[in-house]
């Protein structure tokens, strides 16, 4: 089975109803029709695994997936970089010599094709400070052994990352050694030090003893100083910790850890693990927990976040958390520790404002202390961005209800009970009333829910329900609160969509070709209509050096922060897909929002998301040929 289709059974994997070859396709960036074939060819090889219907593709029988996806695959590498990847492995982690005859026999290629993956292998190892190196006909990598550490883990990471939680997969890669020994000395470590790490965290650390042990067996004189830019002071309790951990894995193994190893070992632990009851500190115990320097980054963060965005990050458990997450990803910025993120296509794609507040963080964070972000730094940054912000919209987006019920003994007190514990994440009691008589004194509720008749004239919804409260009776509430969240969102961006979209900035195929054309010509017709300044582009490549305004199949380019002279967005659309840094899109937003409008930021963000999202406005859109079709397209979405 090839790699594609195994990223399409692990796309299943995770799906609980029927995915289109369209959701397929636009997750994993394939075509429809590749999409297609791959699940057309896994079913011939596993007869009637995946199901098709006329609402897509499901995997069923999850049972009968688990040892296909896990199971390790004997069949000749096809592509060049699984090639290139077979080669890498052999040299680093089965053998330190190979010979280049029997490798090109076992690759079934040519010489001149092996020569020519060996050429991208020695332009990808100059990264790690490797060399490629040939004697007798016999090929072996050089250099450093940590570099080698770190060559093998970004190995692994890139074959395992859509299942870089599961030790099966990256035991293949690791045999010598039972990984889940390692794991559960770890933790058990770690519990009895009253520590806690993240499941990313922990299999990244467990990943790293694992090089390590395997490494000694191809080099047991491994001695290496540590790194000199290692600044980082690790003494009790880290390296306490860590003792006891190699202490434990030396009693299952036989295996020494080299002094430059325990050193690196404990940098990685210390930037990975958090005390258990730091979530009980009081904010003002955080200047001495995390120091003076990132209380002053915190509140650095904080005014330009709500100035920009009018997000308030002053919330107890988030500033604890992620003022302890910034100290951690410091220390690794200034090692040169690289911390891998499995979810950050799936972060970027599937919350692109998050993700964009996540970005404007990061370049506060390069301004004030000098370190560029990785991609995977800013995706951890949106994990805690995003709990903090789904809160918030989740409080704000509840809809507020009146509960009017006669007292019978306790009756109305269990059916109040019971509505509240159903809708708790949806709705906000405005108050419980036993006669329609005091509904005068309540003004502000979007809907009531009665267990009597309401005869009097009202402006809002009136759900009646029995005192049993069944499924039908649910059945209709959730529909009344969807539609009042709709009608809220309606309200509010239809009377914009013209006021931010404007018809002579509207571009539909206009044989851009690449991600520069459509930021040149988009932006120079926002100068020319004198919405931006000259800067307005310079300031957009800055952006995107930062990470790409890519999001699946569209792109919303944007400066990192608001200096339009009038908030407008130009939009361009390409039936057939331009090229976009690493990836292909279909349609452009660029978005010019002026300083007093930056409140519309999010709202702008979600809907456009949204509308792309949803494939028959997506196949529509790319259709709209003029600019009334699309605000007629926008309106009806809405």
């Amino acid at each position: 089975m090839k790699g594609k289709e195994f990223q399409v059974l692990n796309y299943l994997k995770n799906q609980t109803t029927w995915s289109t070859a369209a959701n397929i396709a636009g997750s994993l960036s394939f075509s429809i029709r590749s999409v297609k074939t791959y699940i057309s060819n896994i079913n011939t090889d596993y007869p009637d695994l995946i199901l098709s219907s006329r609402e897509g593709f499901l995997i069923q029988d999850k049972e009968r997936l688990s040892p296909i996806l896990h199971a390790k695959t004997r069949q000749i590498p096809q592509s060049a970089e699984s090639r290139q990847a077979y080669i890498l492995k052999v040299l680093l982690l089965q053998k330190q010599t190979k010979n280049l005859d029997e490798l090109a026999e076992e690759l079934c290629i040519s010489p001149i094709t092996l020569t020519n993956e060996i050429s991208k292998i020695k332009a990808e190892l100059i990264h790690f400070d490797l060399v490629f190196k040939t004697k007798n006909n016999y090929a072996y990598i050089d250099g450093l052994e940590k570099n080698k550490k770190k060559m093998i883990s970004h190995l692994i990471y890139n074959e395992t990352k859509d299942n870089f939680s599961s030790l099966d997969l990256i035991q293949t890669y690791l045999p010598d050694f039972d990984l889940k020994i390692i794991k559960h000395v770890v933790t058990d470590r770690l519990l009895s030090n009253h520590y806690f790490i993240n499941d990313f965290s922990l299999t990244n650390f467990i990943l790293h003893i694992g090089i390590i042990m395997e490494r000694s067996l191809e080099n047991p004189d491994r001695s290496e100083h540590p790194d000199s830019s290692n600044t980082v002071c690790t003494v009790s309790p880290v390296t306490k910790l860590l003792k006891e951990i190699c202490e434990n894995l030396e009693k299952y193994f036989s295996v020494q850890f080299a002094d430059s190893e325990l050193h690196n070992l404990a940098l990685l632990l210390r930037t990975s693990i958090v005390h258990e009851n730091i979530s009980q500190l009081e904010p003002s115990r955080l200047n001495e927990i995390a120091g003076p320097q990132i209380c002053k980054l915190m509140e650095v963060i904080q005014k330009k976040v709500r100035d920009v965005f009018y997000i308030n990050l002053n919330n107890h458990d988030f500033l604890i958390r992620f003022s302890l997450h910034l100290n951690n990803m410091l220390i690794r910025l200034e090692n040169n520790i690289n911390l891998r993120n499995p979810q950050l296509l799936s972060i970027k794609n599937t919350y692109p404002y998050i993700y964009d507040v996540s970005v404007f963080i990061a370049n506060i964070i390069t301004k004030e202390k000098g370190y560029i972000l990785t991609e995977d730094e800013i995706a951890y940054i949106s994990l805690h961005i995003g709990v903090l912000i789904e809160e918030q919209k989740a409080l704000k987006n509840k809809v507020k209800v009146l509960i009017l019920c006669p007292q019978y003994y306790s009756t109305h007190l269990r059916l109040i009970k019971k509505i509240y514990t159903v809708f708790e994440d949806s709705i906000l009691l405005s108050g419980v009333i036993t006669s329609p008589d005091e509904l005068s004194n309540f003004n502000d509720y979007d809907f009531i829910i009665s267990t009597i008749p309401v005869n009097a004239c009202l402006t809002v919804p009136v759900i009646r329900i029995f005192n049993y409260f069944d499924n039908k009776d649910i059945s209709r509430i959730v529909k009344v609160i969807e539609e009042i969240k709709k009608a809220r969102v309606k309200m509010v961006l239809e009377n914009k969509l013209k006021y931010i979209f404007k018809k002579e900035l509207y571009f539909y195929n206009p044989g851009f070709t690449n991600q520069s054309d459509a930021i040149d010509c988009l932006s120079d017709a926002l100068y020319k209509a004198g919405y931006v300044d000259i800067s307005f582009r310079d300031k957009l490549y800055e952006r995107e050096k930062i990470s790409s305004s890519a999001y699946t199949n569209i792109a919303m380019p944007h400066p990192i922060e608001m200096s339009s002279f009038t908030t407008a967005i130009a939009v361009s659309i390409h039936p057939t897909a331009i090229d976009w840094s690493r990836t292909k899109i279909n349609v452009v937003f660029m978005l010019a929002i002026k300083e007093e409008d930056r409140i519309l930021f999010r709202d702008i963000f979600d809907f456009v998301t949204e509308i792309i999202l949803n494939l028959k406005n997506f196949q529509t859109l790319l259709n709209t040929k003029t600019y009334d079709e699309f605000i007629d397209l926008l309106i009806s979405s809405v």
